[in-house]
């Protein structure tokens, strides 16, 4: 486990005082010299959706946007105050410069492999409507992110100034290479004292339940701060999932924090959004509502409203609150992409087509 690894709502050495602190949570601001740097490994994608929820099958147009766990979390960080770096593999063609340009457009840093002859992975998405679930069509074998291996990367120098290192399980389950190479870049942050962020974020047409098992309990013992569904701790633990779960995989790992998130329909097109937050200790907890209008990236928001927070040292009920109001509020908003709100936004059941002039 890395230097960060003592109770408390932020990392003990990497994150920026809080006198540099200009707002307090996930809206924080910094110094732009003191802004803390978070540092992100993962693929990206190119997302295709049919429009207007018409099945895939019969889709005679597609919307094109960019979608992937760890650059959405960088993507939403930029906006909440942090700096960000990408690190990836991309094909030397136009998706992937495309690619590079929309991390680019949101102040991201690039640390990029390109390729001449690989491709960009692509998901293709068809919206579902009761009772019809949202469906995702993944092509993505051989794409430039899944050839990652360890020794690509100088981590030292990438990690260089770092707060925070944040990975999913998505990149491990590209294959064993790429699951080593997650493991050097976590082993690297442990030397250098950079706290480490990771995501489970299981995907059930990548892999299967006992081979995510088996790869996820060999990186947990250097992660500090876990995001995690009641799914994933019933994967990672082998049990039926139940709340007592986040407390005994903090403890069995050697993690600081499980952040927890479950939604629950509450009324038509109304999600309710809950995040737990179980530290040695500490329990906090933050709720919001949201009507869905795209399912993507919730998650991803939620992860980097806690990190904001988190490097701002705020208290962790705030934390928790803003990972809530975040997750919600991406609810509302079609792509991949969080935007950070120009107003605020009453994400706890405030009236239904309420318009703000």
């Amino acid at each position: 486990m890395s230097a960060s690894s003592a109770a408390g709502t932020g990392p003990e050495e990497a994150a920026a005082p809080v006198s540099s602190v200009t707002a307090v949570g996930a809206w924080a601001t910094w110094a732009v010299a003191e802004r803390p740097l978070v540092v992100g490994l993962g693929e990206a994608l190119m997302r295709l959706t049919a429009q207007h929820r018409v099945p895939l099958e019969r889709a005679s147009s597609l919307t094109m946007d960019v979608g992937g766990s760890e650059l959405n979390v960088l993507v939403a960080l930029t906006q909440l105050g942090c700096r960000a770096r990408w690190v990836s593999r991309l094909p030397d063609n136009p998706l992937g410069r495309h690619i590079a340009g929309h991390a680019r457009r949101h102040d991201v840093d690039l640390e990029i492999g390109w390729e001449d002859d690989s491709r960009a992975g692509l998901y293709f998405v068809e919206e579902g409507a009761h009772p019809r679930p949202t469906r995702v069509l993944y092509d993505r074998a051989g794409s430039a992110a899944s050839r990652f291996q360890p020794g690509m990367v100088d981590w030292p120098r990438v990690l260089n100034s770092a707060a925070v290192l944040h990975c999913s399980g998505i990149t491990c389950a590209l294959g064993p290479d790429a699951e080593k190479a997650v493991h050097e870049a976590l082993e690297a942050a442990a030397h250098a004292g950079v706290a480490v962020s990771f995501d489970v974020n299981y995907r059930r047409q990548l892999w299967p339940p006992e081979a995510a098992a088996a790869s996820l309990r060999r990186i947990l013992p250097l992660v500090d701060v876990l995001f995690a569904s009641p799914f994933d701790l019933g994967l990672l633990s082998g049990k039926r999932a139940e709340p007592a779960l986040a407390e005994e995989v903090r403890q069995r790992f050697g993690l600081t924090f499980v952040v927890v998130r479950t939604q629950q329909e509450i009324g038509h097109g109304v999600l309710g959004v809950n995040v737990e937050v179980i530290g040695p200790g500490q329990h906090a907890t933050g709720s919001a509502q949201a009507t869905v209008l795209d399912a993507f990236g919730a998650g991803d928001a939620a992860v980097a409203a806690f990190l904001a927070c988190w490097l701002g040292r705020a208290p962790l009920e705030e934390a928790a609150a803003e990972a809530a109001r975040a997750c919600a509020y991406m609810y509302t908003i079609p792509g991949d992409t969080w935007l950070r709100p120009a107003a605020n936004v009453d994400t706890c059941g405030g009236r239904l087509g309420r318009i703000v002039r």
